[in-house]
């Protein structure tokens, strides 16, 4: 598909989204940076969402849309990857704002750096507020600097390791993102699905891993709205778990070994890897609602646990922030209280962090604690 010089593309995966949809498309309309092409990829909705594309597709002609049958995020970006005609591209969640000035602040640096990738500091979206959240200073990478301040703090966020110690608070997330399309291309990068929830996090990962030049902009340009009724926030029960976290560390590994020459550092990312799915393990059985399935779940999380020596692998608790509260609790119930005492030390932390993801104050410390 032949690229048009100087556009970006902003790929928005829509599914059910008619109560916040609108505002997105709005805003990212209304960006200072003019030449810009919003291609809505519909994921077969079945309430009001496709009426909106199409009368902001006959309003404005920077806009396409896009339908396709039910296949996820991942099935929805990636067909927004294909089609997309812009130099470069990002991706908008469809009940999210951007600031107006994001793209165009983004764009200039990455032009003026001939930059393979930009991004900027995020917000969350609370009751119409925007509380700033992630933060990244201004600057420019080039080679290991991006390892040093954008790959090691994204591995190892909520550690304490003298390698990833950085300005930079990095998550996972791929909409703060604006890629070139070329280095894209040359990377034959898309998006991945392994479990149900690492998307963003492989994608921006390998990102960082490949590309030479990255610049940040600290500007807070993206909020993401917390919305309860958002898949995000709904607990879905993963069926095969296990399996499907040794194929995801499989090809992480992979990618992950061939830019990063440390192999302490390797090592230890795989452990802290590894903790992190005895967290995700715990969260999955909170779903289960059949008792006879969640006995049988227990027995395989149990077995995996004692199969993977769970209290040797558990000594890089010692690195996490305090900020961590969800792992310190898990990881201290295990050690202390051991595997079946936790999954009721999990489910309590889910409450409460349920109780806790409303109230203003709460975030606003939980960002506090957890900048560098």
């Amino acid at each position: 598909m032949e690229t048009i010089q100087g556009c970006i593309t902003v790929v928005v995966p829509v599914y059910n989204g008619e109560n916040y949809l609108r505002a997105t498309i709005k805003a990212i309309l209304n960006s200072a940076y003019r030449k810009i092409e919003v291609l809505l990829v519909d994921d077969g909705s079945t309430d009001k969402s496709g009426d909106i594309c199409m009368k902001f597709a006959k309003e404005d002609q920077r806009v396409r849309y896009i339908r396709q049958k039910n296949g996820g995020i991942v099935a929805a970006r990636n067909k927004g990857l294909a089609l997309a005609k812009g130099e470069y591209i990002c991706f908008c969640d469809q009940d999210d704002l951007t600031d107006c000035k994001m793209y165009y602040e983004i764009l200039q640096k990455m032009k003026a750096e001939n930059a393979q990738i930009g991004l900027c500091s995020t917000g969350q979206l609370l009751n119409g507020e925007k509380i700033p959240y992630e933060h990244v200073v201004d600057a420019v990478y080039n080679e290991e600097e991006i390892k040093e301040n954008l790959l090691f703090p994204l591995l190892f966020r909520g550690y304490n390791y003298s390698y990833a110690e950085s300005g930079n608070y990095i998550y996972g997330t791929v909409w703060k993102c604006i890629f070139r399309r070329e280095f894209l291309d040359l990377h034959k990068m898309k998006f991945r699905k392994f479990i149900d929830y690492e998307d963003d996090w492989i994608f921006v990962t390998e990102a960082f891993s490949y590309a030479k030049c990255v610049v940040t902009c600290s500007i807070s340009g993206y909020y993401w709205r917390i919305n309860k009724s958002s898949k995000s926030h709904k607990k879905t029960f993963i069926e095969d778990i296990i399996g499907k976290m040794e194929v995801y560390d499989s090809y992480v590994y992979a990618f992950l070994a061939d830019c990063i020459i440390d192999k302490v550092i390797l090592k230890e990312y795989s452990r802290v890897s590894l903790c992190e799915h005895f967290v995700d393990l715990y969260r999955n059985e909170a779903s289960i609602k059949d008792l006879k399935k969640k006995k049988v779940y227990r027995r395989a999380v149990s077995e995996y646990l004692r199969k993977k020596d769970y209290k040797t692998q558990l000594k890089c608790r010692m690195h996490l922030r305090k900020s961590a509260f969800r792992r310190r609790l898990v990881y201290g119930s295990l050690i202390y209280l051991g595997i079946g005492i936790t999954f009721y030390t999990s489910r309590a932390v889910d409450i409460l962090e349920g109780g806790m993801s409303n109230i203003k104050c709460l975030i606003l410390l939980d960002r506090k604690a957890k900048k560098v």
